[in-house]
């Protein structure tokens, strides 16, 4: 029965799983090893990432799932229910429903957050990580760069706006979307990939009580750094050389240092989104790293 209800649980389509009183919903595809990649948490459904990144589906059975109140995903209303402990359980709880020993987990950006923590407390639970964008806590010098890399792009005719918003100087009742719209422009390297990003991903899906939920619950708000060490797996770290809110000097390259068994690829003249603006670069060395791990992909 075990057996049968693993078979269920990972055929390709769609699912909703019962986990820790929440409703998650996820896609499976692919063929390989169980590879799980959550959404970010604060907001964007599970499509942006299952279109774009399907190159993957080569290697992995991939596990697109929403993280709780994104996407199809259901939530608990109490908004102090999107803590970082919280998102942890629903991962390890999916885990378990797809009845495997250990995973292979993938995350961009705050999702990258979600797997490089889950790595930290689960790490006999994994095969490996893919940490794409990664991110592992704000403190002085993410926030030094990240205005460093806002003043960089003065010139630019969004800049005005963009940075207004960023540094609470707008004042404006935006929607969640009408908000991402504005700042868009910050997270590639170039304008023209901006269309290319919409083609491949869709319009996007983005939850408001998410957004609200992971901010008062303060979620990703705990500094990873001092607890990576307990990373032992195999761990890829690829980040765009123009990232300017993910960036490499804080993140990646301090992240990769405390990761002894990790590796890092830098994508030249990329932003936030690698795989979008820089696909041969993005694709050829995730594949590269994936095969050197000697995955079985029957």
């Amino acid at each position: 029965m075990e057996y049968l209800t693993s078979l269920y649980a990972l055929s390709k389509g769609e699912h909703y799983a019962p986990l820790n009183g929440v409703i998650i919903h996820y896609i499976v595809s692919g063929t390989g090893p169980v590879c799980i990649c959550p959404t970010p948490g604060w907001g964007p459904s599970l499509e942006m990432y299952r279109r774009s990144l399907k190159p993957l589906e080569e290697h992995f059975t991939m596990v697109w799932y929403d993280t709780r109140m994104s996407g199809k995903s259901s939530g608990p209303e109490n908004p102090l229910k999107y803590t970082n402990q919280d998102f942890m359980k629903d991962m390890d709880a999916l885990r378990d429903y797809l009845k495997q020993d250990k995973i292979w987990v993938m995350g961009h950006s705050s999702g990258a957050y979600q797997v490089l923590n889950y790595g930290i407390i689960h790490n006999d639970k994994l095969n490996g990580i893919i940490a794409i964008s990664s991110m592992a806590g704000t403190d002085d010098i993410s926030r030094e760069e990240f205005m460093k890399n806002i003043l960089k792009r003065e010139n630019e005719p969004y800049y005005t706006k963009g940075a207004n918003i960023f540094a609470g100087k707008d004042t404006t009742n935006y929607t969640l979307n009408e908000k991402v719209r504005v700042i868009m422009p910050f997270y590639f390297h170039d304008q023209k990939n901006l269309s290319v990003f919409a083609e491949k991903t869709g319009t996007p899906e983005l939850s408001e009580k998410a957004f609200r939920y992971t901010n008062a619950s303060k979620h990703g708000s705990e500094l990873l750094f001092p607890l990576l060490h307990h990373i032992t797996v195999p761990t890829l770290i690829i980040v765009g050389d123009d990232d300017f809110i993910c960036d490499r000097i804080s993140q990646s390259d301090r992240i990769h240092k405390k990761i002894a068994s990790s590796t890092l690829v830098v994508i030249k003249d990329a932003g936030h989104f690698s795989w979008i603006e820089q696909p041969e670069q993005f694709f050829r060395n995730c594949i590269a790293w994936i095969e050197k791990q000697k995955i079985e992909t029957v």
